[in-house]
């Protein structure tokens, strides 16, 4: 993303995840709360070696992720970025523009970029861990690895700080807007770090996680589907790291450079689709009116 335990704690935060994402008989309400319940126990690893890991060995072993520094940084808000909801897992709610907009209007006072695990009980209220499902139109796509000058992008800690190819999220920004996606689907506009357009700051970001995108979903393909209508399915999750007049269109007093409508986003994404009627789908629309990103050519 646009940015961003102690080993001995590994064990049963993997063993949370997989009861959670597994376990059919977790209501709609569990998976929300059942996070908050373990917000604190979730702790930041400093001093890790980068070098001696893989996307999957980073995360198999640090749920929280690491760094090769000594700065801390929140590790709740890791934790959930590196959940594992998996495609079977089924959505509870179906968001829209305003839905993200009231959201945003209830981003708990006193919210900052470390304090995720202490506003953890308010957020599940608000659906934080919950499965949903956003219809929208994909206004752009970013490889997040894709630093200045050809360099990759330094690593974030969710992901080890890890700099290899596949370590990287997929930066997704979704719009409500048909006109301004019309625009996009002719012209295809790419971003453009620093001089954020429309697009940009009425987009609500989704993130494909290197740890379990499909290995169809590729960069290109995803691309492809530029400016037309997808369904994206994956966990609700407030981004505090943004909470900021810089990052956040939606923060009072936003500046002029912000590049987001709201902290609020689709983190891990499970499900991705592309409607394929011709005269748009809806959240009612048969399955058939949908194709799968895996299919997509």
């Amino acid at each position: 993303m646009k940015s961003k335990r102690n080993h001995e704690e590994a064990c049963p935060a993997d063993h949370f995840i997989v009861s959670v994402a597994r376990d059919s008989r977790v209501t709609v309400a569990d998976r929300a709360h059942d996070l908050a319940k373990v917000a604190t126990k979730q702790k930041a690893v400093t001093g890790c070696n980068p070098g001696s890991l893989t996307t999957q060995s980073c995360h198999a072993q640090f749920p929280t992720g690491c760094t090769d520094s000594r700065s801390k940084y929140d590790a709740y808000l890791n934790f959930l970025k590196n959940q594992t909801p998996g495609v079977s897992m089924a959505s509870t709610a179906e968001l829209g523009d305003t839905d993200f907009k009231t959201l945003e209007s209830k981003v708990p006072s006193g919210t900052t970029s470390k304090n995720h695990a202490k506003l953890a009980p308010t957020l599940a209220n608000l659906g934080e861990g919950n499965i949903v499902t956003v219809i929208a139109y994909l206004y752009f796509v970013e490889d997040t690895g894709k630093g200045s000058g050809g360099n990759p992008s330094v690593g974030e800690t969710t992901n080890c700080k890890l700099q290899l190819p596949d370590s990287y999220d997929f930066h997704i920004g979704l719009g409500f807007d048909k006109t301004l996606a019309d625009q996009i689907l002719q012209t295809k506009p790419q971003p453009i770090f620093g001089k954020p357009t429309a697009m940009d700051k009425t987009s609500v970001v989704a993130e494909m996680a290197p740890h379990t995108r499909g290995a169809k979903w590729t960069f290109e393909r995803v691309n492809s589907l530029q400016g037309q209508q997808v369904k994206v399915v994956g966990q609700l999750m407030m981004d505090n790291v943004h909470w900021n007049a810089k990052d956040d269109c939606g923060f009072s007093g936003a500046g002029h450079g912000c590049w987001r409508s709201t902290i609020w986003e689709v983190h891990p994404v499970t499900q991705f689709y592309v409607c394929k009627a011709s005269g748009g789908c809806t959240a009612s629309s048969p399955a058939s009116d949908w194709t799968s990103l895996d299919q997509v050519p």
